[in-house]
């Protein structure tokens, strides 16, 4: 799983670091491997009323309370579907799942600036970017989890 990503952004601004790849709904995004806490299948969820739109709802895993978010509505995406995998992401005081597509990799890459990407970025995936780097040919954009979460 762990691949190096050599040449793509080395010396561009950003530190090299280990990002956690998701795909979802075409894209891919890159969340730091220090803020990742694993993945696992969906499960089935309970809603929560009057929650905001972005909380899927709420399920238990390991003795914990575990808040499931719709990615796609945190960045203003194309909503479809039902819940393929949840990426556990640690948040500054909890743990929470994001609901993605899939899971691809884990790599080590120097990321480049945001305004060098070639392709239009969705609003929504521009206001919580960090930066992008090409993986496999595509470009995957890195996600502030600060940003996202707040």
């Amino acid at each position: 799983m762990a691949a190096v990503q050599e040449g793509y952004g080395a010396g561009v601004g950003q530190a090299e670091g280990r990002f956690t790849i998701v795909g979802l709904g075409g894209w891919y995004f890159a969340i730091p491997l220090e803020r990742s806490a694993g993945s696992m299948e969906a499960v089935s969820l309970t809603r929560v009323p009057m929650a905001p739109e972005a909380v899927m709802g709420l399920t238990h895993i390991q003795g914990r309370i575990l808040t499931v978010l719709d990615l796609r509505h945190l960045l203003g995406l194309e909503l479809e579907g039902g819940p393929r995998r949840f990426l556990l992401v640690e948040d500054e005081e909890e743990q929470v799942g994001l609901d993605v597509d899939t899971v691809e990799d884990i790599v080590l890459v120097a990321p480049l600036d945001l305004d060098s990407i070639e392709v239009e970025l969705p609003p929504g995936v521009r206001a919580n970017a960090s930066g992008f780097f090409r993986w496999r040919g595509n470009p995957v954009v890195n996600l502030s989890v600060e940003r996202l979460l707040k």
